[in-house]
């Protein structure tokens, strides 16, 4: 329980359940992001001795390599978030900020030689198919719908791939989660689904959704996620494998529980995408090392329309 970790994206939404969780099994945690570090300014006094925040520009190659030092355990979890359709028309805003983050990230660690790297991918990597399935990516191309975001991470797959066969590295593992939600969104323009949809559900008349609400998603809380990553090092997973809940739910059934909550009625705005019409993880290989979600569709989003609720009080 000695070991020495560092979490990027820190103040994200897994990010922070990352960090209590690995603060929980004893490790030195050493957390960074981009944004300041108000969440953490009270860490109760029993864990300030095995935790520190370090604030830190990851497109930075020189601040990449100060947060490694002395760091056994990498989890890189930072990105950029974005809507599909600002990605889609404004996409250098994603995809060279990720680009350098990744390719940074993944060479400070490799230069520091930590013990083991874990890479946080995205459901995005995949072409529109009935169930993806983790060995099917390097056969297809993204969907155009996820073009740019799509392929930065492939690229950061690639390079992890690139050390093993030139320096035969194989301490790695990469995680690609479904559509993640949870209370740490930040309920802005770049919100996941759930969360825009809770902000709609409190302050407005209807509660408008893109598309037709007909898209097919796999939801993840972003605490499963934390326990998925967390898994995959404990583990030592060297085969990527998809975390995600193996059931597909349409957002029109999303929306029904949060206009149901509010008492709102729901009204589809067909000008805007629909995006794919289907993405559905297959949980086979995850399900083999024991991984299986434990925050239901259901009550997570109830426990996002509480938080959210929270901030506004």
């Amino acid at each position: 329980m000695d070991k020495r970790v560092l979490v990027t994206g820190a103040v994200g939404m897994i990010g922070q359940y990352l960090v209590r969780k690995c603060i929980e099994r004893g490790y030195f945690v050493r957390a960074t992001d981009i944004r300041e570090d108000e969440i953490y300014e009270n860490v109760c006094d029993e864990h300030k001795k095995q935790f520190e925040f370090v604030q830190a520009d990851l497109r930075n190659f020189s601040e990449c390599k100060e947060v490694v030092k002395d760091i056994d355990i990498v989890f890189q979890v930072a990105g950029v978030k974005g809507s599909t359709q600002r990605a889609s028309q404004e996409p250098n805003d994603y995809f060279t900020p990720m680009l350098q983050m990744n390719t940074n990230m993944a060479e400070a660690a490799r230069l520091q030689g930590v013990d083991w790297y874990v890479y946080t991918s995205t459901v995005g990597v995949y072409q529109p198919a009935e169930v993806f399935k983790e060995d099917d990516v390097w056969k297809t191309y993204p969907s155009e719908n996820d073009k740019y975001a799509g392929w930065v991470k492939r690229l950061g797959e690639l390079q992890l791939d690139c050390f093993e066969t030139h320096y035969g590295l194989k301490n790695y593992s990469i995680v690609r989660p479904a559509n993640i939600y949870g209370e740490y969104d930040e309920f802005g323009e770049e919100s996941t689904v759930i969360a825009s949809l809770v902000k709609k559900g409190y302050h407005n008349d209807l509660l408008s959704v893109w598309g037709d609400g007909t898209p097919i998603r796999d939801f993840i809380h972003a605490e499963d996620v934390a326990r998925g990553i967390l898994m995959s090092y404990e583990n030592k997973i060297t085969e990527p494998i998809n975390l995600g809940s193996g059931d597909g739910v349409r957002i029109k059934d999303i929306a029904s529980i949060v206009a149901t909550h509010y008492g709102k009625e729901i009204e589809y705005d067909t000008t805007k995408p629909n995006g794919d019409n289907k993405r559905l993880m297959d949980m086979t290989r995850a399900n083999s090392y024991g991984f299986y979600p434990e925050v239901d569709l259901e009550t997570g989003i109830k426990r996002v329309i509480k938080y959210y609720e929270s901030l506004q009080k």
